[in-house]
């Protein structure tokens, strides 16, 4: 990859993640991307509420919220056609869930710019 930085011009991203440092990170790193934060959401009922109320265009979503699993917020999205990220140190294929781009923890700055990339040329 190149040291040059890809703008996402203002792109929304709806960012769902319980744990406050990396949610804080997340954001911060999205931001210099040139990305809008949505949220950040710490709870399923706070992350799904946006998820079916706000206007965003791909989403970042933590697998498990605070001991909750992310699935209805996952299928909400997934019902809109939004290009999504899971993020997470567990994710399970088996669970039938289908991110555009799955993000494992720890990720780099690098490797968030990658999956955004993907997320969107995945709306066009």
């Amino acid at each position: 990859m190149s040291e040059e930085t890809f703008n996402f011009d203002g792109m929304r991203v709806l960012v769902a993640e319980d744990e406050f440092l990396v949610s804080m990170l997340l954001e911060e790193m999205l931001e210099d991307l040139g990305c809008a934060v949505v949220g950040p959401y710490a709870t399923l009922t706070a992350a799904l509420d946006g998820a079916r109320n706000e206007a965003y265009d791909v989403a970042v979503i933590d697998l498990n919220l605070a001991g909750e699993k992310a699935d209805p917020i996952i299928a909400e999205v997934s019902s809109r056609a939004i290009p999504l990220a899971i993020a997470s140190g567990g994710y399970d294929a088996a669970t039938g869930l289908r991110p555009t781009v799955l993000l494992d923890k720890p990720y780099s700055s690098a490797q968030l710019e990658q999956a955004m990339q993907a997320l969107h040329a995945a709306r066009a």
